[in-house]
């Protein structure tokens, strides 16, 4: 598995596209496409997590641009919860951000996919159980 997993809301679709159109590669990350990033609960981002990433990028529409209203608000609080759930059970919280881009921010995009690749690297693979490789 790739050290990251980016779920990203198809509305911030294009940000990815025009990185690529830019030649811009980002390495150690899979993107999936979510309809919406309220979509992406806690669990989700955990079992991710348990499934072999080191660390998921959750990139949603910006504030107030929401086609289902509320879901960058949703993806927030989502994200927090996972976040604290981590922290609860020894883990870094840092293994897990959000993102707000439009369509036109792949700059924004392609800085913080780099980022959450990095940290992950710091971080190395989860080990939650003696005799995890």
């Amino acid at each position: 598995m790739n050290k990251v997993v980016t779920l990203i809301c198809s509305a911030a679709l294009g940000a990815l596209e025009l990185a690529k159109e830019n030649d811009i590669v980002i390495t150690d990350t899979a993107v999936v496409e979510v309809p919406c990033s309220g979509r992406v609960d806690e669990a989700t981002i955990l079992r991710t997590l348990r499934q072999g990433a080191q660390a998921v990028l959750v990139v949603g529409c910006l504030a107030g641009n929401c086609r289902f209203s509320t879901g960058n608000f949703e993806a927030h609080r989502n994200v927090d919860e996972a976040k604290r759930i981590l922290e609860e059970i020894g883990l870094s919280p840092s293994r897990v951000e959000m993102v707000e881009v439009s369509s036109a921010q792949y700059m924004k995009l392609v800085e913080a996919m780099e980022m959450m690749a990095d940290r992950a690297g710091e971080l190395g693979p989860i080990r939650l159980l003696e005799g995890d490789p």
